[in-house]
């Protein structure tokens, strides 16, 4: 099977970028002695902004709007509570079409720690982004989308 060329260097990208992740933890940044950060409907702005940050492992392969453009992967617009593998106008694998899921919290949190362990068989490269923190910070600025 060949690979496009594209795939293979956003891969590489998100392999880079991904052993780089240790530099964006949210440390120093918890909440204050007392306060129960996930008991708080409104995300933390630090929190917010730790996720844009870690948009950057995304935004090879995904857009922010709804119009993916040239993008590889679907928009991640409104991907919160979405069906998996409903973006008009993407291709998506056979394993990811195959799924009958929404793209709750707890699904994008198991997908970005393994995603080819969620769904064998995936074409996304994507290896996962270890660190719970990270991935909550990751899914409440996809909650702003």
């Amino acid at each position: 099977m060949k690979i496009p060329g594209r795939l293979i260097a956003a891969g590489a990208l998100c392999a880079v970028l991904l052993s780089g992740t240790a530099a964006l933890s949210l440390a120093g940044q918890d909440a204050p002695p007392g306060q129960d950060a996930a008991a708080d409907a409104t995300p933390d702005p630090r929190m917010l902004a730790q996720g844009k940050r870690l948009y950057i492992l995304c935004q090879a392969c995904h857009a922010t709007e709804a119009d993916p453009g040239d993008k590889i992967g679907p928009h991640l617009a409104g991907i919160v509570n979405r069906p998996v593998a409903s973006a008009e106008g993407t291709v998506y694998s056979d394993a990811l079409r195959a799924q009958d899921f929404v793209w709750s919290e707890e699904n994008l949190d198991l997908w970005l720690q393994r995603p080819a362990e969620m769904v064998p068989g995936t074409s996304m490269s994507f290896a996962g982004l270890p660190g719970e923190e990270l991935r909550r910070a990751l899914i409440a600025y996809l909650n702003t989308l």
